[in-house]
């Protein structure tokens, strides 16, 4: 009788210690959470900065509404995700890959017409990416809190995709 009550007790112990699995993935990070934090920093900066230029040189008036659209929603959006990167312990760059420094440097050389153009086919193409990295993380990404975050930006990054497109017809 006691080798059975052990046995109970043993396989009760097993049966419990196998329903509390921690399947919490609020802290598993993967290189598709890495990569993801920096490419999306990179991103918000570019955007803010293009944003910025746009609003004060774009010759359209709507172009320059688009920029200060970039401003105001990517600001928040870096803030959240360098946020986010901290408690995780991961880098959130504050900074522009070379593709972005390189058209930084080439929307600082134009304006009027020209910078219109530049600047809303950069922000189709950049916006498509964008897209493709965040659903990417969302389907790839181990940690929970970092895909909740590219889940929750998915719908205004659409927008502003939408945008892009319609305000870079006549430029192309």
């Amino acid at each position: 009788m006691k080798k059975v009550m052990l046995s109970a007790l043993l396989s009760g112990v097993i049966l419990f210690s196998a329903c509390d699995k921690d399947d919490d993935d609020d802290n598993d990070i993967n290189s598709t959470d890495r990569d993801f934090t920096v490419m999306a920093a990179m991103g918000n900066t570019a955007e803010k900065d293009a944003g910025m230029a746009a609003s004060s040189k774009a010759m359209a008036a709507d172009i320059r509404e688009y920029g200060m659209m970039m401003v105001a929603d990517h600001t928040p959006a870096q803030t959240e995700l360098q946020t986010l990167a901290s408690q995780l312990g991961l880098r959130a760059p504050d900074s522009l890959d070379a593709e972005h420094v390189a058209l930084k440097a080439q929307l600082e050389s134009l304006s009027g017409r020209a910078f219109d153009s530049v600047y809303m086919n950069a922000q189709v193409k950049d916006h498509q990416k964008t897209i493709a990295l965040f659903e990417n993380l969302v389907d790839e990404g181990d940690n929970r809190r970092l895909r909740d975050y590219a889940n929750g930006k998915l719908p205004t990054l659409r927008h502003h995709l939408h945008e892009a497109d319609s305000l870079a017809t006549p430029y192309r």
